[in-house]
């Protein structure tokens, strides 16, 4: 969870303006935190970015962000990502001189799957992915990654982000207020 202080002089105008429009006012906030989190939102993908070895297309369709009430969340996917979705040595089925090596995080090595290959599932020449055999011989499991959510809460969010934050905070709520007092 992450908090935004309204700087000492915009607090001041922030109550001139709350005495003439009252009713205004949330809608004023909503739209300040709107800005606050997709910059927020831009920089926990740039992280994500940093410190996972995924391709770029990936990470922001699945970051979303709500603002209501005076609140704003950065909603991330729980959905599991392919491990195809990452770094992986041959990145076509085919036949491979050496095993397949697979890469999550950027400073990790990559780890050396002996049982990965790829296939289809079932027949359905759609779902072409990364399948691992594990102990019995019949059975196979589709490899899979950490969710945009997980990767997202395992990202430390910088004190640069949190000043930034405020800032864009502070001049998006002082320029909707100006805006709005021009207008009267």
């Amino acid at each position: 969870m992450m908090y935004v202080e309204i700087e000492k002089d915009l607090n001041e105008q922030l109550r001139v303006f709350f005495d003439s429009k009252s009713g205004k006012i949330n809608k004023l906030l909503n739209k300040a935190l709107a800005k606050t989190t997709t910059y927020i939102k831009k920089a926990t993908s740039n992280e994500i970015k940093d410190e996972y070895d995924i391709y770029e297309g990936l990470v922001n369709p699945g970051l979303k962000t709500v603002t209501r009430n005076g609140e704003s969340k950065l909603l991330a996917s729980l959905k599991r990502k392919d491990i195809s979705d990452f770094y992986v040595s041959m990145m076509t089925p085919g036949r491979s001189e050496s095993k397949l090596l697979a890469k999550v995080k950027k400073k990790s090595g990559a780890t050396e799957m002996k049982t990965m290959f790829w296939a289809f599932y079932k027949n359905d020449t759609s779902k072409l992915a990364l399948y691992v055999r594990l102990s019995e011989r019949n059975h196979i499991t589709r490899v899979k990654s950490p969710s945009l959510f997980q990767m997202a809460t395992n990202v430390e969010v910088s004190e640069e982000v949190m000043k930034g934050a405020n800032k864009v905070f502070n001049e998006a709520l002082e320029k909707l207020m100006k805006k709005e007092l021009e207008n009267v």
